[in-house]
Parts: structure tokens; sequence; C-alpha cells
């Protein structure tokens, strides 16, 4: 038996809103690494956590989905899953971090020391044990209680970044520092859950039943995790520390925008477990239309004031990091295009295909990293990222439309690819006079096409901020 979910415009609005302010916790540490160590620091610092993150999901192994798909099921019934997939956890977690020990000490190049990956594995591990209590409350769409404890695991972090540059500005310390706000996090996270937990006495189940469960979630994250690290990894590899830092640096807006990404496709789940496999979903038709009119723009804004991004974020050293993070930004847009596609798959029960996308994906960012790397350095791992992510895209429309049946007009989807491509045309025949009117004229063209196409119109937006003016209003009467 279901129980009624919350609006998705609301959960979603809410989560953002927090992810906002972690966006901005997130800039303040990543301009404090960058400043304090410098190209060659941060690229030691930031393969450490790469190599790390390479395995980043494994300790999940698909618990914390089995967890919120049992929450939005049964929210009475389903305490024998989270008794048993926290102790799973725990036993992952320990044999991870002996993992990237053991994968570290055998590459050839050791960009950083084992000492340093061994601290980047350990707030890893820590950070994870805090999963199963965000998927109790992803079960519940409590996406106001995520949000709250990533604001004060956020706040955490930063203070101990800031600490850490004013006490000793090493990556060792940087790295503890880490590691001390993830292990404080998890008495945050079992604080703020504990009056959703359910009793752990109810409902029956088997480690055996249970990581059965988890292992096509589990083994997609794997692979996601994977793919989406192999690039630094490769890196620190095949080139050298000051390479790897200008990357890293390119790398760090794009991430923060991928969080907003992910972040708005993952609160998809629970409302597409919920909702009939034989029915077009409205909840996810609003939200790709929302990403096919956002994501171009974020690419075209970033990708064409990189450079300036980057000298005013990182200083004049990083600047060289702009071709890269250009063609990142593009990655990152294919990106938002295809996170909801994987999320209503696994809702719908094809996590399988969609795992097989992310294999394919992975093996050949793997070769195309190895060939480019050592000719292009970090410009050939960021094209070679950008395949990938418009090959899993295309992947995902196709299986999508195979599967689950036609989301979006092909009047839509036209429509956005002709505004891109005008907005792409306009920013290069703009570009000699300057990235700052290149760029504005470039999104005035594309937001332009896509009002006269009816893509995006007036009324669409005042509807969306009507929305969001009502999820704020609520929680300050709250």
């Amino acid at each position: 038996m279901t129980h009624r979910l919350q609006s998705l415009t609301r959960v979603t609005s809410v989560l953002l809103f927090g992810r906002v302010l972690g966006v901005a916790f997130g800039l303040i540490n990543s301009v404090v690494l960058a400043r304090v160590l410098g190209t060659e620091g941060l690229g030691q610092y930031a393969y450490a956590m790469g190599l790390a993150a390479m395995f980043g999901l494994l300790p999940n192994l698909g618990l914390s989905t089995v967890i919120t798909r049992a929450i939005a099921q049964d929210p009475k019934g389903s305490g024998g899953i989270i008794r048993i997939a926290a102790r799973a956890q725990a036993v992952l977690g320990l044999t991870v971090f002996v993992l990237i020990l053991l994968v570290a000490a055998v590459l050839p190049y050791q960009p950083a020391s084992l000492w340093q990956v061994g601290l980047a594995a350990a707030q890893l591990v820590l950070g994870s044990f805090t999963w199963p209590y965000l998927a109790v409350l992803g079960g519940h769409a409590r996406y106001d209680r995520v949000a709250v404890i990533e604001l004060i695991a956020g706040t955490m972090g930063t203070i101990g970044v800031l600490i850490a540059a004013r006490f000793g500005g090493t990556i060792a310390a940087f790295l503890w520092a880490h590691v001390l706000s993830a292990g404080a996090s998890i008495a945050v996270a079992r604080i703020v859950v504990d009056p959703y937990l359910p009793d752990a006495r109810e409902g029956r189940c088997t480690l055996l039943s249970v990581v059965r469960q988890a292992f096509p979630f589990g083994a997609t994250a794997v692979v996601q995790s994977l793919y989406t690290r192999v690039d630094i990894m490769l890196l620190g590899q095949l080139s050298n520390s000051a390479m790897v830092g200008l990357y890293s640096a390119a790398y760090k807006p794009i991430n923060m925008v991928l969080n907003f990404g992910a972040s708005a496709a993952g609160t998809l789940f629970p409302y597409l477990v919920q909702e009939s496999p034989g029915h077009p979903s409205g909840s996810f038709e609003r939200v790709m239309r929302v990403f096919l009119v956002v994501a171009p723009a974020l690419a075209l804004i970033m990708g064409g004031i990189s450079e300036t991004l980057l000298r005013v974020l990182f200083g004049t050293q990083f600047a060289a990091g702009a071709t890269m993070l250009t063609i990142l930004a593009w990655s990152a847009a294919a990106n938002w295009l295809y996170a909801p596609c994987g999320i209503a798959l696994q809702a719908r029960g094809k996590e399988h295909v969609w795992m097989r996308a992310l294999a394919g994906a992975f093996l050949l960012n793997a070769l195309l990293n190895l060939w480019a790397i050592p000719r292009w350095g970090g410009v050939g791992a960021a094209v070679s990222t950008l395949i990938c992510e418009v090959g899993l895209l295309m992947a995902g429309a196709f299986m999508m439309a195979r599967h689950l049946g036609p989301v979006l007009s092909r009047a839509t989807v036209l429509a956005s690819c002709s505004a891109t491509t005008l907005g792409l045309a306009v920013w290069l025949g703009l570009k000699p006079w300057g990235d700052l009117g290149a760029t504005a004229g470039a999104a005035l063209v594309y937001v332009a096409v896509l009002w006269l196409r009816r893509v995006a119109t007036t009324a669409d937006i005042a509807k969306l901020v009507g929305r969001f003016r009502e999820t704020v209003q609520g929680h300050a009467r709250a």
C-alpha cells in the first residue's frame, strides 16, 4: 500500500534551495583549496579524492535505492530492510577502504601518497554511512530534511576547510578536515531522520534477499562511479599533477551544475515508483521540458565565460583550463538531459538496461582517455567525456522511447536543437569582440528562438515561479 507523497515541485524546489546554499559552501571550499594549494598541490589533492571517488558508490551497492523504494511502497513495514541494509553498508564500507588502498598501491605512478589516498578513502566511507538515513527521507519525499542534513554537513565541512587553511594549508590538513566533518555528519543524519525511521522489528527479510534486490542498482552505481572518475585517474597516470590540477579546477563549476541536475532528477524516483507503468508520467514530462530548456542555456553561459570564470574564482594560473571548462560545460548539458532517463528506467524496473549503457560508456571513456590524454592532456580527457555523455544521451533517449514510450514531441526537441545551434553560431561569430558580449548575444538568441517556437513561454515561466513562491511561503509560514 503506497502512501501519498508531497507535490513534486514542492519537494524539488525545497531540495534545490538547499543545494544552492550547498553550492555556495562548495564554491568557497574550491576557491580556498585552489588558491592555497596551487596547480601542483590541487592536482595531488584532486587525484587522491578522484581515485577514492571512483569507488564512491560501491559502499552503497544499491542499498539506498532499495530502502527508498521500500519506504515509498510500505513506510511502516520496511524496518527489517533498513536494519539489514545498514549492517551491509558497514561491511561494504570497510571493504571499499581496503580496496582503494590496494588499487592506489598497484598503480605504476603515484601523484599522491598512499597516506593521502587513505584519508580520502576514509572520508568517503564515513560519508557513505549517512546514505541509509537519506534514503529513508527520500522514500518519504522529505527532501526538506535532506536539505537540512546537507546544509549542516556543508557548513561543518567549510568551517573545517577554513580552519585547515588557516593553521596548516597542506593537503593532509584539508583531507583531515574532510574526515572529521564526514564523521560528524553521521550523527546529524541520525538525529534528523529519527522520527521517520520505522520500527526495526517490522518486516521480515534476509541479507540475501536485500542484496539480491540491491544488486542491479548497485552494479549500475559502481559502473557509474568508475565512468565518472576514470578520467581523473588516467590523467594522473598519463600526465602530471599540474594538468590534473587544471582539469580539476575546470571541473569544479561543472560538478556544481551536475549536482543540481542530479538533485532535480533524483526526486522523481519515489513518484515514478508509485505511478502506473502503463501510463505516461506527467511528472517526468515536466522535468524533461525544464531540463531541455535549462541545460543548453547553462552550457552556453558557462562555456562562454569559462576563462573569466576560472580567473575570478581560482586565479590567473588556472585560466589555462578554459578550453577544458568549455568542453565540459556541454558534457554537463548532456548529463542533465539523460539523468532523468536513467532514473525513470530504474524506477520502472529497467535498471539492467541502463547498467549496460553505463558499462559501454565506461569502456569507451577509458579507451578514449588512453588514446587522447597522451596527445592532448586535459583537453583530450574533456573531449572524451563529451563524446561519452552525448552517447549516453542518445542511448537514454532510445531506451526511453522503446521501454516507456515517447515523452517529448519531436517538434519540441527540434526547436531546442535549433535554438542551441543558433546560439552557438552567434557565440562563435561574436567571440572576437569579447567573451561577455558573445555570451550575452548567444543567450539572447537562444531564449528568443525558444520563445518564438513556444517551447518556453511567459506563462510557463510564471507558473513555475509561482510554484516555487508557494513553496517558499509555505515553509516560511511553517
